[in-house]
């Protein structure tokens, strides 16, 4: 029951979130995808640890490809780098089962999350005061 609860509040975050925040959802999924994972390979669950990096790569292929390197410029070129970079890192520790292929991405992922989460704090709606 509660898992159900826990579900319909995120599916509700997602149809409220602007275009920022869930990029930021997103980064979430993926960094949280990445650490079951890790945890699985230590844990010798090749199924489990497949399951959670293949969630981690589709979502880092997806943002990906909505890039627009036209409009985005030198922004997009290197997050489309990074991107690159991070998916090669993840078939390898899924393909080798080594854990240590995840820090980098992992590291990539939080800080981009924490910038996106500065750009989401400054589009929320401030407070006027009244007379």
């Amino acid at each position: 029951m509660m898992m159900q609860y826990a579900r319909q509040y995120e599916q509700t975050q997602v149809v409220t979130s602007s275009g920022v925040q869930l990029v930021v959802l997103l980064y979430d999924a993926a960094i949280q995808s990445m650490e079951m994972a890790r945890r699985d390979i230590q844990e010798r669950n090749v199924r489990e640890k497949a399951r959670h990096l293949g969630r981690a790569i589709a979502i880092i292929g997806e943002l990906n490809s909505v890039l627009d390197l036209e409009q985005g410029g030198e922004i997009a070129r290197s997050l489309r780098r990074l991107y690159d970079y991070m998916l090669m890192e993840l078939v390898e520790a899924n393909a080798r089962n080594n854990e240590r292929k995840l820090e980098g991405p992992l590291r990539c992922l939080s800080t981009l999350r924490e910038a996106w989460r500065e750009v989401a704090s400054q589009q929320q709606p401030r407070l006027v005061g009244t007379r």
